[in-house]
Formats: structure tokens, sequence, C-alpha cells
């Protein structure tokens, strides 16, 4: 197996990370969009895209997804970065972001535990001839 760290998807994880940390600090976060709760929609787009990096990890490497550990990060996370908004100039923290922001991390989650039990299934059936 190789190291954890040199997977692409940690690389592009990190990379994730830290736009997401630029998204939610640091760009202007009051524009008004036509699409009701365009907000909403972005911070579960944002921490799906990083629980599913996060999850491709743990694919590619063939290890177990631990999804207590994700989503006790997932919840942490939320909740620090809604807190966080809440101390900055032009931002707000709202709990409704922040069930959009686990929302997305548990939509990631589900997905890539179906599809690392689905390959075991498959191998296991490959195996026995089943």
């Amino acid at each position: 197996m190789k190291a954890v760290w040199s997977n692409k998807w940690f690389f592009l994880s990190v990379v994730w990370f830290i736009a997401s940390i630029y998204s939610l600090f640091f760009a202007s976060g009051n524009h008004l969009s036509s699409i009701r709760h365009f907000d909403k929609i972005c911070h579960c787009g944002l921490f799906f895209g990083q629980f599913w990096l996060l999850c491709k990890i743990c694919l590619s490497n063939g290890i177990h997804i631990p999804i207590r550990a994700f989503l006790a990060f997932a919840l942490l996370w939320a909740c620090t970065s809604e807190v966080i908004q809440l101390q900055l100039p032009k931002r707000n923290g709202d709990i409704l972001d922040a069930i959009a922001d686990l929302l997305g991390a548990v939509c990631a989650i589900w997905i890539a535990k179906k599809i690392q039990l689905a390959r075991y299934s498959r191998c296991k059936g490959t195996k026995h001839g089943t």
C-alpha cells in the first residue's frame, strides 16, 4: 500500500480544503442570487466535495472508510466554520448552513460507503465463484 499523502486524492483534498477556507471566510458572502437558498446549496456542495475526496483516499488505498471519524470531523468543521463566520464582518453564521454542511458530508460518505461495499461484495463473490 502506498503512503496516503502521496495519493492524488490527498493532494486534491488539501487543495479543496484551502479553497473552502477562502470561500467560507474571505470571499464575499452576500451575493444576491435568483436561486432561493443558493448559499445552502454551496455549503452542501463544499462539504460534499471535501468528504468525497477524503473517502476517495480510502477507496483508492483499499482501506475502510472511517465513518465515525469523518462524521465527527464534519460536525466539528461545520460548527467551527459557522462560529468563525459569526465573528467576521460581512459574514454571518447560520445553523441552517451547518445543517447543509453536514448533509453534504453525509451524502458523500454514504455514497462512498455504498461503492466500497459493492466492491467488497464483487471481490468476495468472485473469489468464491458466485
